[in-house]
């Protein structure tokens, strides 16, 4: 079975099922987002070599995992209050990017991005993810919620690149531990942290950016 027929049951299966728990929200969301924080969180503690103090990572742990993922409490308390959209924009903006960036990259190839950390990461992905994020941000603007071109291209920004920077850090978090996936929770996509990594570190500009532009 190849590594994109392995993953597609769980994309036919959680993604739909995830985009609900976004839009209902309420408890559902918040018991959704506190699960993955959770299991993510410990599969970071795992990945702690044993040269390394266990409270100081941990303390990095939970700035890393926790306070990014719990920026998407934050936010969609926000689309509450405005009644929009931002938490699904994140979620379905970096999830599209990821795929895309994973369908690029294995059909194209190509050069290597940083290869002593991420061997499977290429130009030909980020390019893949970068035009995925612009069509669905386009998309977004004119079907879900109205947004400016300061917007646009502030949110393409940070699910292209934050996001592509998020899957690189885990990336080289799980080659200092030696390990290929952060566990075997979710069958062809590795652990939690494999599945959120792009969404901790875009979580907290999204909300920052949001409060801004919207709240100030």
């Amino acid at each position: 079975m190849s590594s994109l027929q392995s993953r597609l049951p769980v994309y036919l299966i959680g993604l739909p099922l995830s985009i609900w728990i976004v839009l209902i929200g309420g408890w559902a969301f918040k018991l959704f987002v506190v699960f993955f924080m959770t299991m993510a969180f410990i599969e970071f503690l795992s990945l702690r070599s044993k040269d390394r103090n266990f409270i100081l990572w941990a303390f990095f742990g939970i700035c890393y995992v926790c306070v990014g993922l719990s920026s998407l409490l934050v936010l969609r308390s926000i689309d509450n209050e405005l009644n929009s959209y931002f938490t699904l924009m994140l979620f379905c903006g970096v999830t599209l990017n990821d795929t895309f960036a994973y369908i690029f990259g294995s059909l194209i190839g190509g050069k290597k991005i940083a290869p002593s950390i991420s061997p499977n990461k290429t130009y030909a992905g980020l390019f893949g993810g970068l035009i995925a994020s612009i069509a669905f941000i386009l998309l977004f603007d004119r079907f879900v919620f109205d947004l400016s071109i300061g917007d646009q291209c502030m949110f393409v920004l940070i699910f292209s690149i934050v996001g592509f920077l998020g899957d690189l850090f885990e990336s080289f978090l799980k080659r200092q531990a030696n390990v290929k996936d952060s566990s075997h929770l979710l069958m062809g996509h590795g652990g939690a942290l494999d599945r959120v990594d792009s969404l901790i570190l875009t979580s907290p500009p999204t909300l920052l950016y949001v409060i801004g532009q919207y709240l100030l």
